[in-house]
């Protein structure tokens, strides 16, 4: 014990003359707890267990005093110690005590992965291979086909983590040569006449509206016949004893009913008339048939059906069906005109554009639903018409189809439809009238991608033969690939030999150019970034800084601009490099970059995790989770490009949100139409503005079914607050446990708190998850919840109040917004951390302390507008080092 004071006392006087130097140390507060309740068992003399805690250092500097750490924060936290027949310290210390080591194995875990600023070489990411492909050869190859990053880290351009196998380059063998295909394919479409494939909705739908309404008249009348027979099989005399019987519950439900007759001699048989089921089963299916030919019988007779047809929405979809006969590559304009139901509901108002068959997904949903999602502007007596492109590909199915949106999973749609038979009769109430739809195309657009490029380029090259015309293009090729002046003569003279052999073999140019250019792109100058390092940091040259600016900006090759500047040596001019920042954010392929950062530092991936109940959230469908992920993306967007309103705080708290029609009908928001994202000034008392308003976000906080506070609090700390709360401990008492007690969400969370291990971290998370209660589970604002009811909240009422663990209290989500807002220092260093580390390369650790306090600083002096938080990082020593 006295060792332990000791060392800790040294520990302690020393930090004065280090404290500019980050470390992982346990706070001496905490030697009480290990001196009452652990050393008795675990000293030096006694070793219980062969656990020594006596020297065990509280300054945390070797991966196994972390381990030792980890281990005694793990068996205090699963109660195993102190042991039951030991002395135990009360509540408030135990959750002190496992807050403090907590916090500091936070720390430690920072402390011991520190990279010391070295920027391992990296290859392309999925997305960077992904883009290059498409700036190079003009070809966008499916996410689905393309090699995972296998990262363990939080960002996929953390090099360290971009591991490389011999599986690896064969793919990109095989994905080279179907882009470069694919390059060849679309020259040949680029001669390809255009036409128009249009139809008449009422051609299409109503005739199939009439058979299916025939159809469903005949089965209803054979189960109407079957339903008479076996009433008056009931009816009669000899069977009264038979019938009296069956109990009032029996006779309650026809199918029971019918069950019941069917052990009585002489019943009616369905196969009489025409059904192979059970008497029972034809009881079930009457009530089935019934209910469709009610429902095709009230589409049959709406009005307006003579020029137009109503889209159906049953658990089963009708769908307007495009096949033209041939389409070749290319992109394709679609058009629709269509109208919107008169009291409707607004989320009910859009189109899916996809593909009907092909396999089901496990929502069971058609793989190629939705290509597009469109927004219906007019009405069914003033249609109007919506417009937009999609791309016909080589692998692309050629059939499409046109249908009303639907929830996710239509196994749950059924229940929503029996739901509305039993209110109407016959289900669904209309919801989309279309008028025609057309589709127009190829359309006339050059070839896009470098080597298009390089292709019209030979054409004006008289007199050149085969040979040479091959090494032109493979040359030039190779210089755009591996994004440098020019490839090695080596590398060049290798290429033109397979070339060779392949136009011995194959007697055709461009059949025997293939496989060389398809060598290209999967090289590992094109899969590297090539930075070459040495033993010592070096600074990086002008070429490299603009592919490592172009890479984190726009997760593609830079184009000729940033090339023509960088060839200059102009880009270490510091004005020169702010305008192409500025100028490459303004750019369409910045999207790019916010989608990556973002999508990875505020853990995005979350939202695909689960899916969202369609009885109580059936507008949360595939197309507004994409909505609302790409609400999160544009308004960053936004920020990064305006000057005067780019604060990042905006994020915390706004008067503006930027959204799209779909979005502003989720919201309850009034004439803003169409699919394009704009920006919507709000009210003052709006609880939009920010991340915290945001669907996505909250929908991140649920579980599909119901608000989660537990994972908004924890989420808001991680994020929003830069304090991470630490990982859940194992063996912990569940929440589960109280699941069959009548109380409310948050009478839960407190008894949950009542065990020591569970309190350490819940009063920190949990009450900031209280204060986003009126938002349920898919962002919808709410003031009444049937999780909160309680004895004493019979109606439900949202309690939004709480208070920061040793912080300040707040009333309702309002004020919570408001203490968060005035932690936006904390906000500013989060997202400080993740833009270094997404922007170097290499895990955020405190070897950049300094680059994080410099950005900081200069930030802070423009109020922390976001597009400073760029330059800043991208004119640092680090940036332009190796």
């Amino acid at each position: 014990m006295k060792k332990v004071l000791t060392g800790l006392s040294c520990l302690i006087m020393g930090l004065s003359t280090q404290a500019e130097k980050p470390q992982a140390i346990l706070p001496e507060k905490n030697f009480d707890f290990l001196a009452n309740y652990c050393l008795n068992c675990h000293d030096e003399e006694k070793q219980e267990g062969k656990v020594n805690l006596e020297d065990l250092d509280f300054n945390i500097t070797t991966i196994e005093q972390a381990e030792q750490w980890q281990s005694v924060l793990s068996a205090i936290n699963a109660g195993d110690m102190p042991p039951e027949d030991k002395k135990q310290p009360n509540s408030h210390e135990k959750a002190d005590f496992l807050e403090s080591l907590s916090d500091t194995m936070v720390t430690a875990r920072k402390v011991l992965s520190d990279s010391g600023g070295k920027i391992t070489m990296s290859r392309l990411n999925k997305r960077e291979y992904k883009n290059s492909i498409q700036s190079l050869v003009g070809v966008e190859l499916n996410d689905n086909i393309l090699p995972s990053d296998d990262g363990s880290t939080d960002f996929d351009t953390v090099g360290a983590s971009l591991f490389m196998s011999g599986d690896k380059f064969e793919q990109y063998l095989k994905l080279g040569r179907k882009a470069i295909d694919e390059f060849y394919e679309q020259r040949a479409a680029q001669n390809a006449k255009p036409f128009v494939f249009r139809i008449e909705a009422e051609d299409i739908g109503n005739p199939k509206l009439k058979q299916r309404l025939k159809k469903s008249d005949e089965l209803f009348k054979k189960f109407e016949a079957l339903k008479k027979a076996v009433d008056e099989f009931a009816a009669r005399p000899e069977n009264a004893e038979a019938i009296a019987k069956m109990s009032q519950k029996d006779k309650a439900f026809l199918r029971r009913y019918y069950e019941k007759l069917s052990y009585l001699d002489g019943a009616p048989h369905p196969k009489d008339f025409g059904f192979k089921y059970s008497l029972a089963n034809a009881a079930k299916f009457y009530e089935l048939a019934k209910n469709d030919y009610e429902y095709h019988k009230h589409f049959y007779n709406l009005p307006h059906r003579e020029n137009g047809t109503y889209l159906q929405l049953n658990y089963g979809v009708t769908r307007l069906e495009l096949t033209p006969k041939e389409m070749p590559i290319g992109t394709y304009k679609l058009r629709v005109s269509a109208g919107a139901v008169e009291g409707s509901p607004a989320y009910r108002n859009f189109l899916e554009f996809g593909h009907p068959g092909g396999p089901i997904d496990d929502r069971g949903d058609f793989e190629g639903f939705p290509i597009k999602s469109m927004q219906v502007l007019g009405s069914v007596t003033n249609p109007k018409v919506i417009e937009t492109e999609f791309e016909v590909r080589p692998d692309t199915q050629r059939e499409f189809a046109i249908r009303e949106r639907r929830p996710t999973s239509w196994h749950e749609l059924r229940k929503i439809y029996h739901r509305e038979v039993k209110k109407n009769g016959y289900g669904h109430e209309p919801a989309t009238w279309v008028d025609w739809v057309e589709i127009e195309g190829p359309i006339a657009k050059p070839q896009a991608g470098k080597l298009a490029k390089i292709y019209d380029a030979y054409r004006d090259k008289e007199g050149l033969s085969d040979i040479q015309r091959a090494r032109y293009i493979l040359t030039e090729f190779s210089k755009e690939a591996f994004r440098t002046n020019k490839a090695r003569p080596e590398f060049i003279e290798s290429v033109m030999a397979i070339y060779k052999n392949r136009l011995t073999m194959e007697k055709d140019f461009e059949l025997a150019i293939r496989t060389p250019l398809s060598i290209i792109v999967s090289s590992p100058r094109f899969i590297y970034k090539n930075e070459v390092g040495y033993d010592k940091t070096r600074q990086l040259t002008n070429l490299e800084v603009a592919i490592r600016l172009s890479y984190f900006l726009w997760s593609s090759p830079p184009d000729q601009e940033l090339l023509n500047i960088a060839q200059k040596q102009q880009l270490s001019n510091k004005k020169v490099l702010m305008q192409q920042v500025e100028r490459m954010l303004k750019e369409p392929k910045a999207h790019r970059f916010v989608a990556g950062l973002t999508h990875q530092w505020l853990d995005m991936q979350r939202l695909d995790l689960f899916q969202f109940s369609v009885t109580d959230f059936r507008e949360f469908d595939q197309n507004l989770r994409k909505a609302s992920r790409e609400e999160v993306y544009q308004t960053i967007l936004h920020l990064l490009r305006s000057k005067d309103n780019g604060q990042l705080q905006n994020l915390i708290k706004s008067d503006f949100v930027v959204v799209n029609g779909m979005l502003a009908a989720h919201y309850g928001m009034t004439g803003i139409e169409g699919d394009n994202f704009r920006t919507v000034k709000l009210s003052d008392k709006s609880p939009r503005g920010g991340l915290l308003g945001m669907a996505a976000i909250n929908a991140m906080g649920s579980d599909g079914m119901e608000s989660s506070p537990v994972e908004r609090g924890a989420w808001v700390l991680r994020y929003m607050l830069n304090d991470p709360p630490p990982p859940a401990p194992a063996n912990v008492p569940q929440l589960s446990r109280l699941a069959d007690k009548k109380m409310s969400k948050k009478e839960k969370l407190i008894a949950h708190q009542e065990e020591p291990q569970c309190a350490s971290c819940h009063r920190k998370i949990d009450p900031i998850g209280y204060g986003l209660e009126n938002f349920n589970a898919i962002g919808q604002w709410r003031t009444k919840d049937k999780h909160a009811i309680s004895k004493t909240n019979k109606k439900g009422i949202v309690d939004a109040s709480g208070a920061f663990h040793k912080g300040p209290a707040f009333a309702d989500f309002f004020e919570l917004r408001d203490r968060i807002y005035d932690k936006k220092d904390d906000f500013a260093r989060g997202f400080t951390e993740a833009l270094i580390e997404y922007g170097l390369g290499r895990p955020y650790a405190f070897t950049d302390e300094d680059l994080a306090q410099q950005i900081l600083s200069a930030t802070k002096e423009k109020d922390y507008n976001m597009q400073e938080f760029v330059k800043a990082l991208v004119s640092s020593k680090q940036f332009w080092s190796k």
